[in-house]
């Protein structure tokens, strides 16, 4: 047997032994008090569903939240190729998504890249396990989501940016925890210069 057909059983075994009955075959309506069918976690979440919050704390602590990142960051530290089987495996038993959240599609993939190991540690393992939820500020004033019109800006202080402007229609800011921002750090050309 292969080490992925090997994988392959190790998670389809797992994900019958822990995917709640209430979860499966798409049956997640309403696992939220939004009505959302998905788990975004945060400090603010109310479930519904109390199988769903099991559910995102089994996937969580397995670290098969964020797969493909580093076990120490709360990941499961899978390759990609595993993290595709994963995924089927989930998709065949009808599971929904663990932790669906811009705090693992956009957020981490940054720090993972470029915070300090202080940063890392903090942040990385809360997303993974849905402890925070952040969400993006991208929109502003008189620009809307056009990112060439984006004029807060984050000036240089040393150890710290000291960040001017504001930012609204945030998607999901009234749930989250912490937001993440782009905002202007050159003024070299409207399409450049800008930092997330």
């Amino acid at each position: 047997m292969s080490d992925l057909e090997s994988f392959r059983s190790e998670a389809k075994d797992w994900i019958k032994a822990n995917l709640p009955p209430s979860l499966t075959g798409g049956s997640a309506r309403a696992i939220t008090d939004e009505g959302d069918s998905y788990l975004w976690g945060g400090r603010r979440a109310k479930w519904t569903n109390p199988d769903a919050k099991l559910w995102l704390e089994r996937m969580g602590a397995k670290g098969w939240t964020a797969p493909t990142w580093p076990k120490q960051y709360g990941g499961g530290g899978l390759s990609a190729a595993e993290a595709r089987v994963l995924e089927q495996e989930l998709g065949r038993a009808g599971a929904p998504p663990a932790l669906p959240s811009f705090g693992i599609w956009m957020l981490g993939p940054v720090l993972l890249e470029y915070a300090t190991e202080e940063q890392k540690m903090e942040f990385l393992p809360k997303i993974a396990r849905g402890e925070i939820r952040w969400c993006q500020g991208y929109s502003e004033p008189g620009a809307g989501s056009d990112l060439a019109g984006l004029a807060t800006s984050a000036e240089d202080g040393g150890d710290h940016y000291v960040v001017n402007g504001q930012k609204v229609w945030t998607s999901y800011a009234d749930k989250a925890d912490w937001i993440f921002c782009l905002v202007r750090t050159s003024k070299d050309s409207k399409q450049g210069g800008i930092s997330f």
